[in-house]
């Protein structure tokens, strides 16, 4: 493993630009694979993202993109395509038929349901191109060529979660941030953070608020509720939304709560360098370096080579009061995260 906290402002840049990225040098005709003309030279793999407008999916997208310009260079994949959703399922089933009808080799899926795109899914399956399903899964499907990196979201929400629990005494009050409404990911961490709350009957969950990952909403909506809260003693987030949780109670005049953080910049910056003297928490996130394991899923399915499990587990990143300076001059928008490289998904996924 080696850990990497930098993000490429120019990879950042090009993921929140979406369209096609060609490579004009093809493979060498002897690599297997899907439909598309990937299986006469390199592959043409597609990225069909649910949503990027906030910071953790951009990283996500720049990472799968700077996976396949590696591949690109060694002549592995010709062609890498991102498209986004906006939120949309039926917009994401449509792309997902499109990349189809294009013949990709191989379609990589960041899901904004765990049913909506079942048939889709297998339509894809059917016509002999992998799936693989990453950050927001898992997605229901039986589909013979579906692959699902998912996180251990439940375990992810507890850890998290159990922390804040114990910091403010086993008892108290606490918001729930969550992330969009009907968003599988958004479920599973709303279930581990409600199977974590059955072991202190004595906490009380005062407010629910949807913020879409984002620090904007969560400040817009935390400015609705706080005024009608006498008391808070802590904040469970899921990301996106810790630093804007802090501005929101200081733009409140309340005491500032035990507030989890969520790897982001603003919020570990914030916690090294400007928080109050002594302020402990526990920062948690998924990785958005599964992008660039999902491209390089994709590619292992495609040349046959390796046994892969149609379902893997990907580790989520961990940052703790003795760890948080290391970050203290990371970019606003970057993911404090551990990285790895194509061996490590080899050596880790694949068992």
């Amino acid at each position: 493993m080696k850990k990497r906290n930098r993000i490429l402002a120019a990879l950042l840049a090009a993921a929140m630009v979406m369209g096609v990225t060609a490579c004009g040098n093809s493979g060498d005709g002897s690599k297997g694979g899907g439909s598309g003309e990937g299986s006469k030279g390199g592959y043409k793999i597609g990225l069909t993202n649910s949503f990027n407008g906030n910071s953790y999916r951009q990283q996500m997208e720049a990472y799968a993109q700077e996976a396949a310009d590696e591949l690109k260079e060694a002549g592995e994949i010709s062609e890498f395509t991102i498209v986004e959703a906006n939120n949309d399922a039926s917009k994401q089933v449509q792309q997902i038929e499109n990349f189809i009808l294009e013949g990709m080799d191989a379609i990589i899926i960041d899901p904004i349901s765990a049913t909506a795109l079942t048939g889709a899914i297998q339509e894809a399956s059917d016509a002999g191109i992998p799936c693989i399903i990453i950050n927001d899964g898992p997605v229901e499907s039986d589909a013979e060529l579906c692959y699902q990196i998912n996180f251990d979201t439940i375990d992810q929400m507890a850890t998290l979660t159990e922390y804040v629990c114990e910091a403010i005494g086993g008892e108290g009050k606490i918001i729930e941030l969550r992330g969009t409404a009907g968003a599988e990911f958004d479920n599973i961490a709303h279930e581990g953070v409600m199977q974590t709350l059955e072991k202190y009957p004595d906490i009380e969950v005062v407010a629910e608020v949807y913020t879409d990952w984002t620090g904007s909403k969560a400040q817009s909506e935390l400015a609705s509720v706080l005024p009608t809260l006498d008391e808070v003693d802590g904040v469970v987030t899921q990301g996106g939304d810790s630093y804007a949780a802090v501005q929101a109670f200081e733009a409140a005049g309340m005491d500032l709560p035990v507030i989890g953080g969520d790897n982001r910049g603003y919020f570990l910056k914030w916690w090294a360098n400007e928080a109050p003297e002594g302020y402990d928490t526990l920062s948690v996130s998924s990785n958005p370096w599964d992008g660039a394991t999902g491209v390089y899923v994709a590619c292992d399915i495609l040349s046959g080579e390796y046994e892969i499990p149609n379902e893997m587990t990907h580790p989520f990143a961990v940052v703790t009061k003795d760890e948080v300076q290391d970050y203290k001059d990371m970019g606003d928008e970057e993911i404090g995260t551990p990285t790895y490289d194509r061996e490590w998904v080899r050596e880790n996924l694949y068992k």
